[in-house]
């Protein structure tokens, strides 16, 4: 009904003043007394007309020549337009919704094949929980998609080879050596934590002693990752089956820890496909011939060319491809897999590699307008008012599962999505914690089983509602409070749309979180297994409907909504 009204408001405006190119708003008003929906049209207007907003209002209400499901229409205050809906259109939601139809709730008139990458942290080391968080929002946002009509693509990219990858190998090797008999001081660029002495043990059971150190003088001379692995790779032909070992393992692992969090990818895309396939030297090929240079022995990208600050290294003067040729050669696999829209989800901290990797899609010959990147901040731990620490057990960071034991999985999840992505995220654990209105999760998980428990109570007394007729005494519900959630249960597409159009979720958190509050409200000022046989129906079907939409809502975040707290 949004919609409808601003379509007609939008060819009024036009009429009025034809160069009007203004966003006017449509919005809930705060008092349920000023309508189902209010716009401020006429005072934006007003100030190109310089007419008093009340003089626009009347005009665009005499203008308004189509009033089906509207009630009426009203000036308010300095020119405000409210409208008031008929009632079995105000009514048609909440009806919807109490026999859990939830379908088409999103616009979406142009579907689309989206491959949807996030979370793709190094396989080096545990899921920490900057990761949890851009985990916990891409798996809502293709949710999202999904209710949209969008048929999407779940993938994980694995960056399995290059020096980091080495790098982990390295740091099993030389903790294999502590299992040996023999400490070795890792160098500056090894992985530490104990992680890294789990892998050890397990890599020591695998091989047994066929990597082991036995000319100890001469590789105790080693300070740099670079010189161990010159000496490595020299003497142990096989120390790629242990650096394999170790990333397969890490990647399990990954894949445990996401599952558990309720997330989980359609693909695992990893590097070194392509490589072994060749993608890597064809995607290269595939470059504009002008955008490719010779310097100092290596080859350079000039992503210059298209905007970018400073040209790329593509492979570096020992002939070794950057981790850039490799998203290069990934980006293209993309686009060649079919999908019309490519959305990646980054930390924040990979903002400046946005513009080359757009440069070389366009670079490819291909339409850089179907890609996009949304950014996820950073993540920082408070307990007991002050800021935790780094993981004494976990090396440089904190990793998901720790926190996931101190709060839940609900709760993870509900206060990384429930601030702006762009925005960073100070986690109160003490906060998310508690069992009250305080945590807003638990606030939202308790109104769904209270509406359970009302419903295990009316079975208690053998009363048995017939839903589909009870929906019309909605009418019979009168009080402010009453049409105060009726008029919030309107507005959940609105949320969705909102979700869909921005990739946002906090909208959907905060909208549970005023829906449960305002039937905890109603709750407790109300009987809503009332006496009158009517209203009590009435009040069960609104009831009803709060609790599927909550339901709805928290399955979209993947939530648990239990029936009883």
């Amino acid at each position: 009904m949004k919609q409808k009204i601003h379509n007609i408001l939008t060819k009024i405006s036009f009429e009025i003043y034809p160069e009007f190119s203004e966003e006017f708003k449509i919005s809930k008003p705060n008092n349920p007394s000023h309508g189902d929906w209010t716009s401020n049209l006429a005072l934006i207007l007003a100030k190109k007309l310089k007419k008093s907003p009340i003089v626009i209002a009347e005009e665009i209400i005499n203008r308004f020549d189509s009033y089906e499901n509207i009630s009426n229409i009203e000036v308010a205050g300095a020119g405000f337009i409210n409208f008031f809906l008929k009632d079995e259109i105000f009514l048609e939601l909440t009806k919807r919704f109490s026999l859990g139809n939830f379908e088409n709730l999103v616009i979406n008139e142009n579907p689309k094949k989206i491959l949807l990458e996030y979370v793709s942290s190094n396989p080096t080391g545990p899921i920490h929980v900057g990761h949890g968080r851009s985990a916990a929002y891409g798996s809502a946002i293709a949710n999202l998609y999904k209710l949209a009509g969008n048929k999407v693509i779940q993938e994980y990219y694995i960056n399995d080879r290059g020096l980091q990858a080495k790098s982990l190998g390295l740091s099993v090797f030389l903790r294999m050596q502590k299992i040996y008999g023999k400490e070795i001081q890792l160098p500056e660029g090894c992985y530490e934590g104990d992680y890294i002495n789990n892998l050890a043990e397990l890599a020591v059971k695998e091989f047994e002693e066929k990597f082991k150190l036995n000319d100890f003088n001469i590789a105790s001379n080693y300070s740099t990752v670079k010189e161990w692995l010159g000496f490595i790779e020299k003497n142990y032909r096989d120390f790629s089956n242990l650096t394999k070992l170790s990333i397969d393992i890490q990647i399990n692992q990954i894949k445990e820890s996401l599952v558990e969090f309720r997330v989980e990818f359609d693909e695992w895309f990893k590097e070194s496909t392509l490589f072994k396939k060749e993608l890597v030297n064809d995607a290269l090929k595939s470059l504009k011939k002008n955008d490719i240079s010779k310097k100092e022995g290596a080859s350079w990208f000039r992503s210059t060319n298209y905007g970018d600050e400073k040209d790329r290294v593509l492979i570096r003067d020992d002939n070794e491809p950057t981790y850039f040729a490799s998203d290069i050669a990934y980006h293209k696999n993309k686009y060649e897999r079919g999908f019309n829209k490519i959305v990646n989800v980054w930390g924040a901290d990979h903002h400046g590699y946005i513009p080359r990797v757009k440069a070389s899609i366009e670079s490819l010959g291909l339409d850089s307008s179907l890609f996009s990147v949304l950014l996820i901040q950073f993540v920082s731990l408070k307990e007991n008012g002050k800021k935790v620490q780094m993981s004494t057990r976990s090396g440089e960071f904190i990793e998901l599962s720790e926190l996931i034991e101190k709060v839940g999985i609900d709760s993870t999840r509900y206060y990384f999505l429930a601030r702006k992505p762009e925005q960073s995220v100070e986690f109160d654990i003490d906060l998310a914690k508690k069992t009250d209105k305080d945590n807003h999760v638990y606030y939202i998980q308790y109104a769904h089983a209270r509406i359970c428990s009302l419903k295990k109570e009316l079975s208690k007394r053998d009363i048995e509602i017939d839903f589909d007729a009870s929906t019309n005494k909605l009418t019979l519900l009168k009080k402010d409070n009453e049409k105060d959630i009726i008029s919030f249960i309107n507005s959940y597409p609105e949320v969705l749309n909102h979700c869909y159009r921005n990739n946002e979720v906090h909208p959907l958190c905060f909208y549970l979180r005023d829906l449960s509050s305002k039937f905890h409200s109603f709750y407790n000022s109300e009987k809503i297994i009332s006496e009158d046989e009517d209203l009590r129906d009435a009040r069960i079907v609104l009831s009803t409907a709060i609790q599927k939409i909550i339901k709805n809502g928290l399955d979209i975040l993947k939530i648990d909504c239990p029936e009883s707290m």
